[in-house]
């Protein structure tokens, strides 16, 4: 095909950003332009230049035709509802906080050709199922389940691993529900729900493998869960015990049924309107709930259905809660510690306006935050890595100090998710947790991270070989896939760089046998300023001290250190 005189001719962008006139850089005169994308430079443009750009933009989309292209299936009001830009021209997805498609991007980046698929790695521990295979239960009466010594040994066990960390159930209600049940063999209402799932959640915090007795208590609060007909409004009971459900399916259920629970228990508070605060401090429909009790159950849903939508990029259900009022303490409970997380996590919803600074002072808050216990420090490392992820999609570096801070607490959630598995407590946490250090330690990619890969390769294999679910054993499979696609990628580099100094150091013609010296050349007083102003204007170089490496220089000439020897040494 025969191009003509205008398709030849360069394109060039009529108006340049300030950052790139500057700088004479080549600028496409978008905003911000790719060169301040790649760069991290503010983009802006002059007002009255900004006024003439905004003016040929809008005059060559008029001229367009604006129509999507064929086959796309999508409408331009649907794309602009899941997608908007940022300051830095990244397009904000509902996809953004998913640690399933960073995994791809950072596969693809490395080798498309064995990128691991999208897919949620490490989610949770995986399915609860039998050996045998079967997976049925029957729905009984939980009295039939278990015996009343037994429930108050599951019930003991869930009030010393899981209450202190979800402590949205008030224990003397709890007990006197209990004993009533059994000793009276009163018949079966919807606070059944709360008993089976507290005996369920004891069942799978102190044994490894699966009992029936557990499926047969999932499915008779499942059962009673789904027969409510939404003829009143919905109890403080019921809300309870879908809780207790979507906590069990979180640890152990695949992640979309988990969601769909999550948001069916989400929109069953708003129906009970457990979200509103009375001047009193009462809940508008319910004036029977404790205060206390109420924001603890609202917080708590809103931490479980927050992060399977991130997770999935999926829409969370939003409800209007006022997060800074505190929780009345509790002997030996830091729910409080997860829920203060919760404003911070609000703000990553991609529908929220946020900046790389805002970002980075997000992450900077969150490192400070002060958490005690193993599935707290988990679920605050589980944000900061969400942050870092993003923070790497948009090409933005932390500064050393933070990097070192980000390093220590991942060493922290190293040893709290060794922690939880010695003393049997899957939290959703003590897999996702280590999958995901492994690949933010890929990414950072400086000495000091990878020399924690060995740690954290060693942890998740630990949680797949105590938990030796399909899920795990994927998991595990997939870290070791991307470490061996890294190592694959540097040995590549490596050989492209030793063939390098090869070259440069074979003898000249005619030589006896000596290599051939490289002449050393020192940049003198003019060259200087130009040097360090091509290190300013390079991120990657911030803080690089010229003076020192220009006399390790001269120090290996002066010892007469050959081109061979550097690429030995150095």
């Amino acid at each position: 095909m025969v191009q003509t005189t205008g398709q030849l001719k360069r394109k060039r962008a009529r108006v340049a950003c300030e950052p790139c006139r500057e700088r004479k850089r080549k600028c496409d005169g978008e905003n911000p332009c790719d060169t301040c994308s790649n760069w991290g430079y503010e983009c802006y443009y002059q007002s009255s230049r900004n006024s003439k750009y905004r003016a040929l933009v809008s005059s060559a989309e008029s001229s367009s035709s604006g129509a999507p292209p064929s086959g796309s299936g999508v409408s331009a009001a649907s794309t602009e509802h899941n997608r908007s830009i940022n300051p830095h021209g990244v397009v904000r997805s509902l996809s953004a906080n998913s640690g399933a498609a960073f995994v791809r991007k950072m596969g693809l980046k490395v080798d498309p050709a064995n990128a691991p698929r999208l897919n949620l790695f490490g989610w949770n521990v995986g399915a609860r199922q039998l050996s045998s295979g079967l997976a049925t239960a029957a729905c009984l009466p939980i009295v039939d389940i278990v015996a009343l010594g037994d429930m108050v040994h599951l019930a003991h066990i869930y009030f010393n691993k899981v209450d202190p960390c979800y402590g949205f159930i008030d224990k003397q209600v709890f007990f006197d529900h209990l004993n009533t049940r059994w000793r009276s063999n009163s018949g079966s209402s919807i606070y059944d729900s709360v008993l089976a799932g507290v005996a369920a959640l004891g069942l799978l915090f102190s044994e490894r493998k699966v009992k029936v007795t557990e499926l047969h208590l999932m499915e008779s609060a499942r059962f009673i869960l789904e027969s409510y007909d939404g003829s009143t409004a919905p109890s403080v009971d019921l809300v309870t015990g879908w809780m207790l459900r979507v906590i069990y399916m979180r640890m152990t259920a695949p992640p979309y049924s988990t969601w769909l629970a999550s948001s069916t228990l989400m929109h069953l508070i708003e129906a009970a309107g457990l979200h509103h605060e009375a001047p009193d401090g009462m809940s508008l429909s319910d004036a029977k709930c404790d205060p206390d009790i109420r924001r603890r159950l609202v917080g708590v849903a809103q931490h479980q259905n927050m992060w399977p939508s991130y997770d999935l990029g999926l829409s969370r259900v939003s409800l209007k809660v006022d997060l800074s009022l505190p929780l009345s303490p509790r002997p030996g409970d830091y729910t409080a510690e997860l829920l203060g997380l919760l404003p911070i996590s609000t703000s990553l919803d991609p529908e929220e306006t946020q900046d790389d600074c805002d970002l980075q002072w997000s992450l900077v808050q969150t490192l400070d935050r002060v958490h005690t216990q193993p599935p707290s420090v988990l679920a605050q490392t589980n944000l900061v890595l969400c942050m870092l992820r993003r923070l790497h999609l948009l090409n933005i570096n932390t500064s050393p100090a933070i990097a070192d801070r980000v390093l220590d607490l991942i060493q922290r959630a190293l040893r709290s998710a060794r922690s939880m598995l010695t003393n049997c407590c899957p939290w959703q946490h003590v897999a996702n947790v280590p999958f995901h250090i492994i690949t933010i330690l890929l990414e950072m990619d400086t000495f000091a991270s990878l020399a924690q890969l060995p740690e954290a390769m060693q942890t998740l294999k630990l949680v797949a070989s105590t938990y030796n679910t399909a899920t795990m054993r994927e998991a595990y499979a997939t870290a070791r896939l991307l470490v061996f696609l890294y190592q694959q990628r540097r040995c590549h580099d490596a050989r492209l760089l030793g063939n390098v100094l090869d070259v440069d150091s074979q003898q000249e013609p005619g030589s006896a046998g000596s290599k051939a010296q490289m002449p050393r050349v020192s940049p003198n007083s003019e060259e200087m300023p130009l040097l360090e102003e091509l290190v300013a204007d390079m991120p990657s170089l911030q803080g690089f001290d010229f003076d020192q490496f220009l006399n390790m220089d001269m120090l290996r000439s002066a010892q007469g250190m050959d081109v061979g020897s550097l690429g030995e040494d150095g």
